[in-house]
């Protein structure tokens, strides 16, 4: 990509370059989308990069040129299907299953269902009046009973997730949709207090940085799996009773440890927030509202004295009529557009998606940069990211020519490493941007959750 691409696309996406020894190879199509997926997740790794290449300078380090390239940002985005297990792919859940895709309505237009989880495919059943193991013919026609826009507001009522398919137009129409436009793609709060005791490193930029990752599936996963990378302590704290997906765990928990906490149980909520106090960075994705039940926002944590970055992530944002909503890739590409589909003709093809888990990863490699860039001003803050914020910046990127073949080779020479973990062997893709003279790698292997104890390195107790 030429420099002036890159300005384009940074702006666009509200990043910070600094414009100095920064390099992105190619340009898209390397995935058969309209869409500029490949480069906006080039940029966000870039960002990581220059972050982290100034940190190094502040440490008194001389790294040099970053890089990456467009081919490396269309694999991050897909990097949980390149995965391999002992030279095998990682089965996926929910590939056949009838609550977890896109269902016309009765007015022709079209809802995509998510009951990813147990509870949100009962949910979804009981909703419809079908039964939960019912099959997909069954589903669709409860379906076609319901109005678009009347399911959806079902599905939200009950906490459930789903969401009704809008044009780009509808999308900015929508109150919530041009809440989302006006908003940078992560949202950066001012400056608090600063954050104590943490340096960076010249080599290692976020080495001694603790990390706290209360989030799953993988937006927030792929933040804290980056930050890993750039050599902080990440520590994974999920419930054991909380459902998540195999392969995403696997994919997104390279570098990290991992704890588990029941936050229903007092003594151990009180053991994860004292944890949170020692935290120099915390990224949560949880449902909005589920931290403050437990005195993990960001608010309750600063008035006991945390002074570091609280991160959040979520579908839909932080402010406007769906910012309660819980939801999902499939989720944001349907609201915001980015899913085609024919919404005029009842007869149209079913919507086609994107072939990548775009606003995810990308989230979270965003995320990861602003992050990066707070700690250079050394005061803590609030960050917000989310699926729809990402996505209104893949839309600001614009689009492609329609006859854009995508390349050929997607996966030829991708940069790799093989490493033994509690599932296998795991052939695993490289970090997805360097800078010469650090490290940016994973030192560990993905552990299984509730592999590691609720503590930092370093401190006996917490």
């Amino acid at each position: 990509m030429d420099p002036a691409e890159i300005d384009r696309l940074a702006a666009a996406g509200h990043l910070q370059l600094s414009g100095a020894d920064l390099y992105v190879e190619g340009h898209d199509p390397w995935l058969p989308t309209r869409h500029r997926i490949g480069e906006v997740a080039a940029l966000a790794l870039a960002e990581v990069g220059d972050g982290a290449r100034t940190l190094s300078i502040v440490a008194g380090g001389d790294p040099g040129p970053v890089s990456t390239s467009v081919k490396e940002g269309a694999q991050a985005i897909i990097s949980f299907g390149l995965l391999r297990v002992d030279g095998e792919p990682v089965a996926r859940t929910n590939q056949s299953n009838p609550f977890v895709r896109p269902h016309r309505c009765a007015d022709g237009r079209w809802v995509y269902l998510h009951g990813g989880f147990p509870h949100l495919q009962a949910g979804l059943a009981e909703l419809l009046g079908v039964a939960v193991d019912a099959p997909f013919d069954v589903v669709a026609a409860a379906c076609r009973t319901r109005q678009a826009q009347d399911l959806e507001n079902e599905i939200a009522d009950r906490r459930l997730c789903g969401a009704m398919l809008r044009t780009t137009a509808e999308w900015h129409d929508h109150e919530h949709g041009s809440a989302v436009q006006a908003l940078p793609t992560v949202i950066t709060g001012p400056a608090i207090d600063p954050i104590a005791g943490w340096e960076p490193a010249s080599r290692r930029p976020l080495a001694g940085l603790r990390v706290l990752d209360l989030t799953r599936v993988l937006a927030g996963p792929a933040c804290g799996r980056t930050l890993a990378a750039l050599g902080a302590d990440v520590l994974q704290v999920t419930s054991p009773a909380t459902p998540n997906v195999p392969v995403f765990v696997i994919d997104t928990g390279h570098g990290k440890r991992r704890a588990f906490c029941d936050f229903t149980n007092a003594d151990e909520l009180q053991d994860l927030r004292h944890i949170a106090q020692r935290a120099h960075v915390i990224v949560q994705g949880y449902r909005p509202g589920v931290v403050e039940r437990f005195g993990l926002d960001a608010g309750s944590l600063r008035t006991d004295g945390f002074t570091g970055l609280h991160a959040s992530v979520s579908c839909y944002g932080p402010t406007g009529p769906f910012a309660q909503r819980a939801g999902w890739e499939q989720l944001a590409q349907s609201v915001s557009g980015l899913a085609d589909f024919d919404a005029v003709q009842p007869d149209a093809p079913a919507p086609t998606m994107l072939p990548a888990a775009a606003t995810d990863y990308t989230t979270g490699f965003r995320l990861a940069g602003a992050i990066v860039r707070a700690l250079e001003a050394g005061h803590g803050r609030d960050l917000h990211a989310s699926l729809c914020q990402t996505a209104a910046w893949i839309q600001r990127a614009g689009s492609l020519d329609a006859e854009a073949e995508p390349h050929a080779g997607l996966t030829d020479g991708m940069a790799t490493s093989a490493i033994r973990s509690s599932f296998g062997t795991l052939t695993r893709l490289e970090p997805g941007v360097r800078v010469q003279g650090l490290d940016v790698s994973w030192r560990s292997p993905s552990a299984s959750l509730g592999s590691s104890s609720l503590s930092w390195r370093g401190f006996s107790n917490w």
